[in-house]
């Protein structure tokens, strides 16, 4: 058996997590002889079926509030011995289940360096290979700079790890060249192209009876989705739509209980509207949609550009501009709007969103990005 272990520190919103599950179940679903063995600090993965080749381990949760600052869940200890913790207990992982390969989203050291015992360990075996997974965009390049300079993440690279994989397109956003990444690093850093998530579905939510629009509106984890779905239920309140509309929207399972309870009273009383908390089966409701109105996280703009579904993104903007740069970058595409979400209101939503229902005749395999990424992120991880 090949045995591939990918670390995922996922400290906010369900993005991080979902990436690197849909990874884990490509590979093991076009390969047999291969076991992945994800590390993650999310409390979310228990609600993701998962292949049977696929297992993970839980780390102590390390949140991150919408300033960026991390605070424990766990009263009894701080976030330095937490992070400790977390570092013993990766580095016996490593140990016990010796991979042949670690895959590390995002941070070179991992969060708070609780890595860089593992990957001493790993570099004295010499018999591991070692790869650092990015996203298309991490933040604008003055402050990721900054950051990685820091940190030492460009170190770290040197000294640890083989290659480093984006799962993004350089014509969108040329990564190494944003982020002035030192020769050595660039010549090692290849692009993947984008994820295209598969379209099978394991069901297709009812239609309404007199065919109305489907719009599907998600907030990834929700931790700071309220300002959507609230235009969005405002709207539907007052009538501001010109279509008839049947509405799927999800708050996600990290919303605070306030917010959930306001967004229930806004949508009491509405007729073909379902709000709910979360779904592990995404691609049918999505699959569904007419048009989905979301954030412009990675994972969701994969899903919407794989099926070919019209999108309209309120990105977040704080406190990174990942979302706000993809969304900028990916407006030239026909099936992608955005609106910045300082001027978001129900009125600008809703003009926004009849466009892209009027819009009826969408070729939905006529996205012009390169979506080879699962099978590029094999070729590097398998053979």
């Amino acid at each position: 058996m090949k045995k591939l272990l990918f670390y995922s520190h996922d400290s906010y919103g369900l993005g991080n997590i979902r990436r690197m599950v849909a990874i884990a179940t490509y590979l093991v679903e076009k390969h047999d002889d291969v076991s992945v063995l994800l590390i993650t600090g999310s409390p979310m993965l228990h609600a993701f079926r998962t292949h049977p080749q696929i297992d993970f381990v839980k780390l102590p949760c390390l949140q991150r509030n919408q300033t960026g600052q991390y605070q424990t869940t766990l009263s009894a200890l701080d976030v330095e011995s937490l992070l400790g913790c977390r570092s013993r207990l990766i580095s016996e992982i490593v140990a016990s289940y010796q991979p042949h390969l670690l895959l590390v989203d995002k941070k070179p050291t991992g969060l708070g360096g609780e890595l860089t015992l593992a990957l001493t360990q790993l570099g004295e075996r010499r018999n591991t290979r070692v790869k650092l997974l990015l996203r298309d965009i991490l933040d604008c390049p003055t402050v990721t700079h900054s950051i990685w300079t820091n940190n030492r993440y460009f170190d770290a690279i040197e000294q640890y790890y083989d290659q480093v994989l984006v799962v993004g397109e350089k014509a969108v956003f040329d990564l190494p060249n944003e982020y002035q990444f030192p020769k050595t690093i660039a010549d090692k850093t290849h692009f993947c192209g984008y994820l295209k998530r598969q379209s099978e579905v394991r069901h297709r939510p009812k239609a309404s009876i007199d065919e109305k629009k489907k719009v599907l509106v998600s907030v990834g984890g929700g931790n700071d989705g309220m300002q959507v779905l609230k235009a969005y239920l405002i709207a539907m309140r007052t009538k501001l739509c010109h279509h008839s509309i049947h509405s799927s929207l999800f708050y996600g399972p990290e919303m605070s209980e306030d917010d959930v309870k306001q967004l229930k009273h806004l949508a009491s009383g509405l007729e073909d509207l379902r709000l709910m908390e979360f779904t592990d089966d995404f691609m049918s409701y999505l699959n569904a949609a007419d048009v989905i109105v979301s954030m412009a996280g990675y994972n969701t703009v994969c899903e919407a550009l794989s099926l070919g579904v019209p999108m309209l993104a309120i990105p977040r903007v704080e406190p990174v501009s990942e979302q706000l740069i993809r969304a900028r970058k990916l407006a030239a595409l026909p099936l992608f709007e955005y609106i910045h979400p300082n001027h978001l209101t129900p009125e600008i939503l809703m003009d926004k969103l009849d466009d892209l229902l009027q819009k009826s005749t969408f070729n939905r395999d006529a996205c012009e990005l390169d979506m080879r990424g699962m099978e590029n992120i094999e070729h590097w991880l398998i053979t």
